[in-house]
């Protein structure tokens, strides 16, 4: 699966949590391909997202060692000089954990079968004029498998008919194509590009990278949905 091509909304059943992992997975149906639903809860809230291959929630202070793990995967990969530093101790991690638990637009990439967190989706902001600022963070053993697409093309699809956003942007380092290429995938261009720094090197000198800024409007992603049919 690619990119989600129809999405539904369900509502969650009275005393459903989309923090219990045990009760996510009886939640969990069978889904056709490039298919979608988005489970809201209060005040028509997102709460938890299923694709056919991917569980998409909230955060639960439990993630704590597969927050770590992305953490550290991130450390050792090339994105450590793209961004601002994790926490990677596990005092650190627990801290970050717990806050992202309270944060309802950022939403955990779970693989379908195991639950195995594998990435963070985030609306960084929602903004009907400045648009939606779409983050992805992902495992690097699972970069280039489409699952980023599918979980990005999901997000993006939601924004657009759930939201009266004119805009889905992202920002990203322009040299690191693997975090580039689901954007790309979902319909997104590069539309600005600018220098910008978030780490040092052993010396403590700053790390200067291009950043870029791409971005896909309603009128785009409206004329690309019906090439597509």
């Amino acid at each position: 699966m690619g990119l989600v091509n129809k999405l539904s909304i369900e509502k969650l059943p009275r005393g459903f949590s989309p923090k219990k992992l045990p009760g996510i997975l009886q939640k969990v149906k069978e889904m056709a391909e490039e298919s979608a639903i988005v489970y809201e809860g209060i005040g028509a809230r997102p709460a938890l997202f299923e694709t056919d291959r991917l569980i998409i929630r909230r955060f639960h202070p439990d993630d704590v060692e597969a927050v770590m793990e992305l953490a550290r995967n991130r450390e050792q990969s090339v994105m450590k000089n793209y961004d601002h530093a994790w926490p990677t101790d596990d005092q650190g991690c627990k801290g970050a954990t717990e806050w992202l638990a309270t944060q309802e637009t950022m939403w955990a990439a779970c693989l379908k079968r195991e639950l195995r967190l594998i990435g963070m989706i985030t609306f960084n902001s929602v903004d009907p004029e400045q648009g939606v600022d779409l983050g992805h963070v992902w495992h690097t053993d699972f970069w280039n498998e489409g699952l980023d697409t599918e979980a990005l093309s999901l997000l993006v699809r939601y924004a657009f008919e759930h939201t009266r956003a004119a805009s889905v942007y992202a920002g990203n380092p322009l040299e690191c194509e693997p975090q580039l290429a689901p954007l790309h995938a979902i319909g997104m261009e590069i539309v600005e590009t600018r220098e910008a720094s978030f780490a040092t090197d052993g010396q403590g000198r700053p790390i200067v990278f291009t950043g870029c800024k791409m971005a896909i409007t309603r009128e785009q992603w409206v004329s690309r949905d019906k090439a597509s049919l």
